[in-house]
């Protein structure tokens, strides 16, 4: 783009009459030497014309003839400057010989030097045009003949002047820089000058410029004024780049998001005149949110920054000479709590059934006390845990038959007493996997579910915390940079029923005191290496659950055998963990690296002679390799070991734990009486469960994937080794729906208790299942997804309780055998799941089981419904976004009762001075069909680098009376439902910064 000034345009136009034609310069030699006649063009006339006043006549000649005057120039006619010789820079004099009649006229014209290139003959056309006076003697014309020279010269060509303006550090090119060049020499009058802006990619163009030596001056905001010397040479194309310094950034910032702190990049910023709102500066913000304006004139600004997603926010900004202005700007997020441009993928699966929940979807769900772990049991599979269990029921099979990993680590435990919060802040949980079966090899020594808790890294862009206050406990967390490549975080949480329940029992009049407390505490620190392949963590966590009862003076529990006036239970596990993970970019091969060490620690007293007291030392590690062979073919093989030693002390005196009819309630088999006798003694017990796995990802074509895999496990506890092969595949229709399916055995060794001499079976062996399972996957849309499955699972070779006796083969006596590998048990049914992400402030889904338990009674050899059995099973959760930052969510479940052994009448044992039960058919009936809805707000207060939240969460809304089991008088002649929890609104409070 051209900005031409007045003096350019001047000199242009005069240049295009005169210079951009090709000039001939004639010149007059009359008979006695050469004495040239100035041409036309240096007296100003154009080629062609004759001159505005005529030539004075030149002077007489005196000879020896006489007077004789030179015939003089009437009329003159260029000459035309042939292209050829255009072409070929040809420029010179061509002298004529002309002879003049006495008419004035040429009437001979002759080269006598020519140049060639037409140039000869243009200039005799030309002559022979000529008029001129005649020469004359003593008055007379005369005819004559004289040399006559035309001279040729060149025309004067403009030049071209080009360039690019670049940045010096990036070396992108600036938009706007205004390019302005004046001519310092002294052959023009009025002096050309020019000026333009460069385009978009920092070009710019002059055309048509005269040439000569010129000053280039450079201005653009931001940067600094720039000035060069250059000559521009006639007809030749002159190139350039110039980079231009940046100024001083004197307005800088850090744009962020209100409340968290979060930088915002992207996000459009424009500096403003506070008096003309005229914008001075515009630009976006980088990494971290950053920004700055180089340049800024010395005033009063304003700073307007605008990002999808966030509210449009201006801010005062005042500059000061001399001076660097800058700030940190806190945008507020629009309608907080909105749920911002989350993409929702298909992730790429192996197992047939993986449902991962992750933090920012399910927090505000109600009933869950904002725990994320909790969530697992509104999945589909997973049976409703009984009253204030916490128990994680998959698929209607025993909760010892599930396993909890954290980060591959087996951990005894994943709730606080009653059902309560997760034994690890829900901050620190990044996701949870929860496989109701056919789990990866990855996992082991489970034959029903795995539920995985995978925690995210310290953050280290800076220092982060939270606190939250409810009515039952408080928990903290802080987290940030130590430096550059490490992090750290620290966590805890502590309830105060201790607290305060005592003094609520006693002020009711309560005699029975319980004072029941949990805690539980993380800390981190992480490496992270400068490439980016390693990350080396160290974990070590903890958690620590008691509960203590005081009965009332005078009225102790039990019978004659067993007299309890005080109980106390406490249950506990401290653990470190350094985990390795090596993945380096664009590489074939990963691998993660897990070492861990802990204390499992369970203490039960009742009274003075009732104790059990245990230690469990464990040990873990695991590696495990992932190698991408080719784009069709994934291995993953690894190392899973666990090593443990048991040390268990305990005192039970004498009693008869065996029911009236000897039938065990579950239907398993016959009860033993193992108290018959006390137990007391104590014992050390060293466990090994090494095991070594592979499973390949083989992509047959596109759309198909096959997952083999084989896990060998060795249980040191029973001396035996199971090898489970496992199997599974899905197949992609099209892009929205995919049928999978998988088959697997799927092995655990008897629980820890079970293999000793005192008080179990040393010959027992591991319990089976075998998982089958089909079903389909329909994605309509990105937010939606309809997830259906059909499964079996049989089990065989459980642990059962058994009357039966065997002997000693030391002593030679008679010696209960307590449990024996004789259980069986099936379950199948169907689950559903539809599943509406986080997208236009609404989630939510609606989850549904079809199911049935059973196991196998040993006595009647007929299928009882198992204790854990539930059909229906609908729970559903949605959540939704309203303005003013607050936010609404509900769940509302619908349960079929659990089953239940009936006592159909007692006997009175005399010994014992009380009424003994007597059942009926294991698990005959059912307790009514569970309903309940939970409603939980949320609203949140956003300041600039903290926000606040209050909720309210309110489970069992309507008071529903849900039966959690039966209670019986002294003598079972009467009963009545044992109701859970009443409506219970729980008040909370939670600062993040």
């Amino acid at each position: 783009m051209m900005l031409m000034k007045t003096r350019w345009m001047m000199w242009v136009l005069a240049l295009s009459m005169v210079a951009m034609t090709p000039a001939t310069l004639l010149a007059q030699q009359p008979p006695a030497g050469e004495a040239p006649a100035e041409a036309p063009q240096e007296e100003g006339s154009a080629p062609g014309e004759a001159p505005e006043e005529a030539p004075a006549p030149p002077p007489t000649q005196r000879t020896a003839r006489g007077e004789l005057q030179p015939p003089q120039l009437l009329r003159e006619v260029a000459a035309d400057y042939t292209d050829e010789a255009v072409d070929a820079r040809v420029e010179g004099a061509v002298i004529l010989e002309l002879t003049i009649n006495t008419a004035g006229d040429v009437s001979k014209v002759e080269v006598v030097e020519g140049l060639g290139y037409g140039l000869d003959e243009a200039a005799a056309e030309a002559a022979r045009q000529f008029k001129f006076e005649p020469a004359r003697l003593n008055g007379e014309p005369i005819p004559v003949s004289l040399n006559f020279t035309v001279r040729f010269s060149l025309p004067i060509l403009p030049a071209e002047f080009t360039g690019v303006v670049l940045d010096p550090e990036s070396g992108e090119g600036i938009e706007g820089a205004e390019v302005r060049i004046v001519y310092t020499g002294d052959e023009y009058e009025p002096k050309p000058e020019a000026s333009a802006l460069s385009e978009a990619d920092g070009s710019f163009y002059f055309g048509n410029v005269p040439p000569g030596e010129y000053q280039v001056f450079l201005q653009v905001d931001a940067y600094l004024d720039f000035e060069t010397d250059i000559e521009l040479l006639a007809g030749q194309l002159v190139e350039v780049e110039y980079r231009v310094p940046r100024a001083q950034d004197n307005v800088i910032g850090e744009i962020r998001e209100a409340g968290s702190r979060a930088p915002l990049a992207g996000a459009e910023l424009q500096l403003l005149d506070a008096q003309t709102q005229q914008e001075v500066r515009q630009g976006f913000s980088e990494g971290g949110g950053r920004f700055g304006f180089a340049g800024v004139e010395p005033g009063q600004y304003i700073l307007r920054a605008a990002s999808s997603g966030y509210v449009t926010s201006t801010f005062e900004v005042e500059v000061a000479a001399g001076e660097v202005t800058s700030g940190n700007y806190y945008v507020p997020a629009d309608d907080e709590g909105t749920f911002r441009g989350r993409t929702v993928t298909r992730r790429q699966r192996q197992e047939v059934n993986r449902q991962t929940i992750e933090l920012d979807e399910v927090r505000r769900i109600p009933g869950t006390g904002g725990d994320v772990v909790r969530v697992v049991q509104n999945l589909p599979g997973v049976a409703r845990a009984q009253f204030i269990s916490g128990q994680i029921i998959v698929r209607g099979s025993s909760p010892n038959d599930t396993k909890i990993f954290l980060e591959g680590d087996s951990i005894p435990l994943v709730y606080h007493f009653f059902g309560g919060p997760a034994v690890i802040n829900t901050e620190m949980v990044e996701a949870i996997d929860f496989y109701p079966g056919n789990f990866s090899t990855y996992y082991g020594r489970a034959t029903a579910g795995v539920i995985d808790l995978r925690t995210r890294s310290p953050r280290n862009d800076r220092f982060h915390g939270m606190v939250e206050v409810d009515l039952l406990d408080t928990s903290a967390i802080v987290e940030g940079p130590i430096n550059e490549r490490w992090s750290f975080a620290l966590a805890g949480r502590r309830s105060y029923y201790d607290f305060f329940l005592p003094t609520v029992l006693r002020a009711l009049e309560i005699d029975t005191v319980v004072a029941p407390r949990y805690f539980d505490y993380q800390s981190w620190v992480t490496y992270r290496s400068e490439s980016g392949a390693h990350k080396v963590e160290f974990f070590v966590y903890g958690s620590d659950d008691q509960i203590d009862v005081i009965l009332p003076d005078g009225e102790p529990q039990g019978d004659q055998n067993i007299q309890i006036r005080d109980a106390g239970f406490g249950n506990s596990f401290h653990r470190g963990q350094i985990r390795w993970e090596w993945k380096p970019e664009g590489g074939a091969i990963e691998n993660t690296l897990m070492t861990s060490f802990g204390l499992n620690t369970v203490a039960l007293e009742a009274g003075e002679d009732i104790f059990f007291d245990l230690d469990y030392y464990q040990s873990a590690i695991r590696n495990d390799l992932r190698w991408k062979l080719s784009e069709n073919l994934r291995l993953r093989t690894g190392v899973d070991a666990q090593l443990s030693n048991v040390v268990y002390s305990y005192a039970v005196p004498a009693f008869d734990s065996s029911p009236d009819d000897g039938v065990s309630p579950d239907g398993q088999g016959d009860a033993p009486n193992i108290g018959s006798d006390g137990l007391v003694g104590s014992r050390s017990t060293p466990e090994i469960l090494p095991a070594v796995y592979a499973e390949a990802q083989y992509k047959a074509f596109d759309r198909w994937t096959l997952t083999p895999g084989v896990r060998a496990d060795y249980f040191g506890p029973v001396n035996a080794v199971s090898i489970s092969p496992r199997f599974s595949s899905r197949f992609e229709i099209n892009k929205a729906v995919v049928l999978k399916g998988g088959v697997g055995l799927f092995t655990q060794p008897p629980i820890p208790g079970q293999t000793e001499e005192d008080f179990g079976n040393p010959d027992l062996t591991f319990e089976k299942a075998m998982h089958y399972a089909v079903g389909a996957e329909w994605q309509p849309r990105a937010h939606l997804e309809v997830d259906a499955t059909l499964y079996y699972r049989d089990a065989f070779d459980l642990v059962n309780d058994t009357p039966a006796q065997t002997i000693n083969e030391q002593t030679g006596e008679s010696e209960p055998l307590i449990y024996e590998n004789e259980g069986q048990g099936r379950s199948y049914g169907v689950e559903l799941l539809l599943r509406h992400y986080p997208k236009d402030k609404f989630f939510g889904w609606l989850s549904y089981t079809l199911s049935k338990s059973e196991r196998l009674n040993l006595r009647t050899g007929e299928w009882d419904p198992y204790s854990f059995d539930q059909t229906h099973i609908l729970t559903m959760v949605a959540g939704y976004n309203l303005p003013w930052n607050l936010d609404l969510s509900a769940r509302f479940r619908v349960v079929t009762g659990n089953p239940q052994t009936p006592v159909i009448g007692a006997s009175f044992d005399a010994d014992s001075d009380s009424y003994r039960p007597r059942y009926g058919e294991p698990n005959s009936v059912r307790s009514k069909t569970f309903h309940q809805l939970d409603l939980r707000l949320d609203r949140r207060f956003v300041f600039d680098t903290w926000t606040l939240a209050v909720f309210l969460d309110v489970t069992n809304v309507y008071n529903a009376k849900n039966e959690e089991g039966t209670r019986y008088n002294y003598d079972y002649t009467d009963s009545e439902p044992l109701t859970g929890l009443p409506i219970l609104p729980t008040f909370g409070v939670m600062a993040r910064f």
